[in-house]
């Protein structure tokens, strides 16, 4: 076959062993697979005795790289569970100052959440020493050592803390989701199909090529990196599995890379 040049990545797309779609990502930023053998050498020396090899099991290796995050991923990689609450709890921490008309929390209103009542704390923080006092939360008419709060989140106290910058720590709640990672967690192994083109480096054209995975197991970590000011990355280390023979691999193969050329 002509030389190819693997340049560019296409869809990733993994399915249950029932063949039903679990996870599509068309953002793959890249995909390596590592095909080798761990051979253990046992050779012969002066003795006159020919040296020779014995297989151990492979180690066939794959490792996707994505620009985003998906719950999916961790279920693939990790044997995370991913779920929906109506009313999932977050934690949070703002810093602001005391005005005329006191300090209103921001969270709750910018992602529309609802600010849950009694989770608050609320300190007065020495900008020259960096020391927090907590104050006491009453129902009305604080004094410099306490504080009220409304419903909506709505802070204030004397006169006395007018002006001065505040810590308030408080909780709030909207639906989202949450996936859990258990301590005994075990992933579940899925078909992986890679579908891309390379450049026919003879006469530039695209060629159509598809790595297929018939049995693969989330392996490894599950990285997920933040960093400020640039893209999150997220890559899935996948070990090659031995998938046993199906209707759509007779053979039972552990993978297959298809070329249209």
């Amino acid at each position: 076959m002509r030389p190819l040049v693997f340049d560019g990545v296409g869809t990733v797309v993994a399915f249950d062993l029932a063949g039903k779609v679990k996870y599509v990502e068309d953002k793959v930023t890249k995909l390596t697979l590592q095909l080798q053998f761990d051979w253990q050498a046992v050779m012969g020396g002066d003795s006159g005795y020919a040296f020779h090899y014995t297989a151990g099991d492979l180690q066939d290796k794959v490792s996707i790289e994505v620009p985003r995050y998906s719950p999916i991923i961790a279920d693939m990689s990790q044997g995370a569970t991913t779920k929906r609450i109506t009313d999932m709890e977050f934690d949070e921490t703002e810093q602001g100052l005391l005005g005329a008309d006191g300090y209103t929390i921001k969270a709750p209103t910018k992602y529309t959440g609802t600010f849950n009542e009694e989770s608050d704390q609320v300190y007065i923080v020495d900008v020259d020493t960096d020391e927090r006092t907590l104050l006491t939360r009453v129902a009305s008419t604080p004094t410099d050592q306490q504080y009220t709060i409304s419903a909506i989140g709505k802070i204030a106290s004397s006169d006395a803390n007018k002006g001065r910058e505040i810590l308030v720590t408080y909780k709030w709640s909207k639906e989202g989701t949450e996936t859990a990672f258990d301590g005994n967690r075990r992933p579940a192994p899925f078909k992986l199909t890679h579908r891309f083109e390379l450049i026919d480096d003879k006469s530039g054209n695209p060629i159509p090529v598809q790595v297929t995975i018939f049995k693969a197991l989330g392996g490894g970590t599950l990285d997920v990196s933040q960093e400020r000011k640039k893209p999150s990355t997220t890559t899935i280390d996948l070990q090659v599995m031995e998938p046993g023979r199906s209707a759509d691999n007779p053979e039972g193969h552990a993978m297959t890379i298809k070329f249209g050329i």
